[in-house]
């Protein structure tokens, strides 16, 4: 027999040893050393016999590098092979706990009850011919108080103390400096809505916070009377709380409006036996007439143009309309609570 003959022979004979080994190994480790014993380039069995390449006669090495190269791939893959069902079966051992427990339900996010009440409102106005405005939030003296028929040593400017801020600016107390900058830059006919947030040097109660959301309205062109404001807000009511909802307009004070009224609503509705039952008085807005010192200020002619203006805390109506009892359940961020105003 030839040399390089018998050097296939001890190739083939390792290459079922190998195979052997490979089909035995129960983990990486073992795999890695079956790797390195046979095929390991200083003290591998199969690259020792191809160290024995140069001994041959040129004639005879093209074989044995041949059937060396097949051995190395055949092995190669068996090695692949192993390594894979190996990883399956630990990937298998690792899930084998109870795979029929329940899944952690993922957290899905929604808007606060106090942003679907706003949207709730806006819907309602816009389909009343209103259109939204905003405003910023740092506003100064002359647009939070002076714009709006408040000098700053007024009592009424007393009960809007805000926060102040370097150079004289401050956080807005209310949205109707909204309303200044639309008539500044619009002309009437104007039918405009002001949500966003507002600040006040309020306690932290169950009613009050020193940060909450306010929605106003403004409307202002030739012959608007205190009738089109009444009619407005009652239809507000019955789109808002039902078509049983009655309205009650009581006399009061605002600097900016003359006259001025707190605007009640008391729901009437049938509970499920079928009987008629109604609810209390609940106050829902402060509204009037624009003051006439308001619409010069802004730049209106105060003999051409009257207006209505209201005002409502969402926080409030949705305490309403949820019979959520304390106003801070809005404001602790707590998911139990949060989670029964979510929608699909």
């Amino acid at each position: 027999m030839s040399t390089d003959g018998s050097l296939i022979e001890q190739l083939r004979g390792l290459e079922e040893e190998a195979l052997a080994a490979v089909e035995t190994a129960e983990s990486g480790e073992a795999l890695e050393e079956v790797r390195v014993a046979f095929l390991g380039r200083r003290e591998g069995r199969v690259s020792g016999i191809l160290r024995k390449l140069g001994q041959l006669p040129p004639e005879e090495r093209p074989r044995l590098g041949a059937e060396a190269n097949r051995v190395k791939a055949r092995l190669g893959e068996a090695l692949e092979a192993r390594e894979s069902a190996l990883t399956r079966e630990d990937r298998t051992e690792a899930h084998s706990e109870d795979l029929t427990l329940p899944g952690r339900e993922r957290w899905i996010g929604g808007r606060h009850p106090v942003t679907q009440v706003v949207d709730e409102l806006v819907g309602i106005f816009r389909d009343l011919g209103f259109s939204l405005a905003r405003g910023p939030e740092a506003e100064t003296e002359w647009y939070n108080f002076e714009a709006l028929n408040t000098p700053l040593d007024h009592p009424a400017a007393d009960e809007q103390d805000t926060l102040y801020l370097k150079g004289g600016n401050l956080l807005r107390s209310h949205t109707s400096p909204v309303q200044v900058r639309v008539m500044e830059s619009h002309e009437p006919p104007i039918r405009i809505l002001a949500p966003g947030m507002v600040y006040r040097r309020d306690s932290y109660d169950a009613t009050h916070t020193p940060a909450f959301a306010q929605l106003e309205g403004l409307a202002v062109d030739e012959g608007i009377t205190f009738v089109d404001l009444k009619a407005t807000l009652a239809e507000f009511a019955r789109r808002y709380w039902g078509a049983g909802t009655r309205v009650r307009f009581r006399p009061s004070f605002f600097p900016f409006t003359e006259p001025s009224a707190e605007v009640d609503v008391k729901r009437v509705f049938q509970d499920e036996a079928g009987i008629q039952r109604e609810t209390d008085w609940i106050e829902i807005m402060g509204a009037g007439m624009v003051d006439p010192a308001v619409l010069e200020a802004s730049g209106l002619d105060a003999e051409r143009y009257t207006g209505f203006a209201f005002g409502m805390g969402p926080g409030r109506i949705g305490m309403l309309k949820y019979g959520v009892p304390d106003l801070r359940l809005f404001f602790e961020n707590d998911v139990r609570f949060l989670q029964q105003f979510a929608r699909s």
